[in-house]
């Protein structure tokens, strides 16, 4: 979101505070000594302290999306083939599922309720979410077209289903140690290649 050098230090340091201590943490003179700029800089950029939180929270999520966007087109970019295709969606899951993507994934979640009461930043999260999804169900259309995933599937429902399914992971993350969860992992990797592909194998 950021476009002015100084501007993305003081996003940088917000989200640092953020994420470190909690957004009750934010002080406009912390970040001010941090960065080594000043208040009125800040207030410049971002309006308030309230919109540089609402600006700090849109873009720790918009940085978490784009991490998931660049490590999928990596993986996506080899499939030549459906069973190519399933292997690539199950080597995305088991990716997202390691237990060091569940601080990311909590505070995925801690940025979208941040929009909570806060109708600009719900509006900044919902359009970024909501084209993120888009692309992504673009992306598959041309495996749907070659015929290697179901052909009624509907895809920017699926992808609207997914990435809500891969956040309700954090009913069994949130406030524990990262560990992996085997069984959960399972479940979402069948459920996942039936709503696909309509079979649980090629076989």
């Amino acid at each position: 979101m950021a476009g002015h050098p100084t501007q993305q230090k003081i996003l940088d340091e917000t989200i640092r505070i953020i994420e470190t201590s909690g957004e009750a943490s934010v002080r406009v003179h912390d970040i001010e000594v941090a960065v080594d700029v000043t208040a009125p800089s800040i207030y410049h950029f971002f309006g308030s302290r309230e919109g540089l939180v609402i600006a700090a929270q849109a873009e720790r999520l918009l940085r978490s999306l784009k991490d998931f966007d660049a490590m999928s087109v990596a993986i996506m970019s080899r499939v030549r083939n459906r069973a190519e295709l399933r292997e690539a969606v199950s080597e995305i899951l088991t990716l997202i599922y390691d237990p060091s993507r569940s601080v990311a994934r909590q505070q995925r979640l801690f940025a979208l309720g941040s929009a909570e009461g806060r109708p600009d930043l719900a509006l900044v999260i919902g359009e970024a979410a909501r084209d993120f999804l888009h692309r992504l169900a673009v992306s598959f259309q041309i495996f749907k077209d070659n015929g290697w995933i179901r052909s009624d599937l509907d895809l920017d429902a699926f992808m609207q289903w997914l990435a809500g399914q891969i956040l309700g992971r954090v009913y069994i993350e949130i406030g524990r140690e990262p560990s992996a969860h085997p069984a959960w992992d399972a479940i979402s990797q069948e459920a996942v290649a039936f709503v696909v592909f309509g079979s649980l194998s090629d076989d």
